[in-house]
C-alpha cells in the first residue's frame, strides 16, 4: 500500500456531537436507510444516544435510552428501532419514537457484536460465548429464531444481504448465509498474526478487510480461486516512530467502507484516521490526529459524513493521568477525499 498521495487535513469541516466526554464510546453507526441523518451510538455508561445530524453540522439529539449496564454494541433495526447489547449478556430492541423495549434473549456470555439484515428484518448478535444468533425485529419474545456455535469468542462481525461474516478470537474468519446458519458458507484463518479487531464487507461483496491489532490490515477475496487468491494483499498502517527511532504499532479498531465509492477508512489507537484507496493500493487521505484512540467508524448512506468515535481503549501499560477526554465527530467527506483515482 502506498503512502506517497498522503494528504494531511486539518478539519475545517467537521462537527462535534453532544456526546458526554466522560463516557467511553462502543460504537457508532449512522442509519443505512436512503435519506436518513440518524446516528446511533452506545456507551460503557449503559446509554444508547440516536442523533439527527444535518447537512450542515446541526446535530440534535432524538432519543436516549439508559440501559444500566456497559453496552458494547448497538445497530439500527429498521427505520425507527435500534438494538443494543452488552457485559449484562441482554438483547434489547427499542422503538425509537416511543421508547418502549423489548428483551429479545441472551447470550451466556457478553454481548459483543450487532448487525441487522435489511432483507430478511433479522438481528444478528455475537458473544463472547462463541455463539452467533439471529433475532427477528418484528415479532417479540420467542427466543432467537437461530443460532450457532463458533470455535471462539466473536470480536468482530459484518453483514451484506444474508451473508454474516465473523472473526474470532482464535483468529478464524467466518462466513455464513443467514437462512441456512447451520453451516458456515467457509471457514478460514485470518491471514494476519494477531487478535483480529475488525471485519467488513466491500460494498460489492466480492472481498472484504480484516484488521488486527498489530497495526495491519489485510484485503481477502470471498472466491478462493487461483485467480482471486493472486489479488490478496495486506499492508502496515497506523503505525509511528518513536523520540529514539523505535517503531511504535497501534491496533487498528476500526475499520468502515464508502458506500459509494468502495474505498475505506481504518481507525486506530495513534487517534489516526486514514481513507484508503483498495483497488489502487494507496492512502488517499489522513485526517488530522484526534485526542485519544479511534474506537468506532460509520459513513452515512451517501458517504458524504463520517462519525469518528474518539475513545481511550486501555491499549497502554500505563494509562495517562487524566483519562483523554471522549468524543463523536462529524467529518463531512468531499469526493476528493474518498473516490479511487
Amino acid at each position: 500500500m502506498s503512502y506517497q498521495a498522503a494528504t494531511i487535513v486539518a478539519a475545517p469541516n467537521e462537527f462535534r456531537v453532544p456526546f458526554p466526554t466522560y463516557v467511553q464510546i462502543s460504537k457508532v453507526q449512522f442509519q443505512k436507510d436512503s435519506g436518513s441523518r440518524l446516528l446511533a451510538a452506545s456507551g460503557w455508561d449503559g446509554t444508547c444516544k440516536v442523533y439527527e445530524v444535518g447537512k450542515l453540522g446541526d446535530i440534535t439529539e432524538k432519543f436516549v435510552y439508559s440501559h444500566g449496564k456497559p453496552l458494547l454494541a448497538c445497530t439500527f433495526a429498521g427505520y425507527n428501532k435500534v438494538a443494543f447489547g452488552g457485559v449484562d449478556h441482554n438483547v434489547k430492541l427499542v422503538d425509537i419514537d416511543t421508547s418502549n423495549a423489548t428483551q429479545l434473549g441472551s447470550h451466556a456470555l457478553a454481548v459483543r457484536c450487532l448487525e441487522f439484515n435489511h432483507m430478511e428484518s433479522l438481528i444478528i448478535s455475537g458473544g463472547w460465548d462463541s455463539s452467533v444468533k439471529l433475532w427477528d425485529a418484528r415479532s417479540y419474545g420467542n427466543g432467537a429464531v437461530e443460532s450457532v456455535n463458533v470455535s471462539s469468542s466473536v470480536y468482530a462481525m459484518d453483514v451484506l444481504k444474508h451473508t454474516i461474516l465473523v472473526g474470532t478470537k482464535d483468529r478464524k474468519i467466518y462466513m455464513f448465509d443467514s437462512r441456512k446458519l447451520r453451516e458456515p458458507l467457509q471457514v478460514r484463518d485470518s491471514p494476519l498474526k494477531y487478535q483480529t479487531r475488525a471485519v467488513q464487507f466491500f460494498p460489492t461483496g466480492e472481498a472484504f478487510v480484516v484488521s488486527s491489532i498489530e497495526g495491519r490490515v489485510a484485503v481477502e477475496y470471498v472466491e478462493q480461486t487461483g485467480e482471486q487468491v493472486k489479488r490478496k494483499y495486506a499492508f502496515k498502517c497506523h503505525r509511528e516512530k518513536d523520540s529514539d527511532g523505535t517503531e511504535l504499532i497501534h491496533p487498528v479498531h476500526a475499520v468502515a467502507f464508502h458506500p459509494k465509492y468502495g474505498s475505506f477508512a481504518t481507525g486506530g489507537s495513534d487517534g489516526i484516521v486514514n481513507i484508503w484507496d483498495p483497488f489502487n493500493r494507496k492512502r488517499i487521505i489522513q485526517l488530522h490526529k484526534f485526542e485519544t484512540s479511534i474506537s468506532s467508524l460509520s459513513f452515512n448512506e451517501d458517504g458524504t459524513q463520517l462519525a469518528i468515535a474518539s475513545s481511550y481503549q486501555y491499549e497502554y501499560e500505563v494509562d495517562p493521568v487524566p483519562l483523554p477526554n471522549n468524543s463523536i465527530t462529524i467529518r463531512h467527506i468531499t469526493e476528493a477525499e474518498s473516490r479511487p483515482k
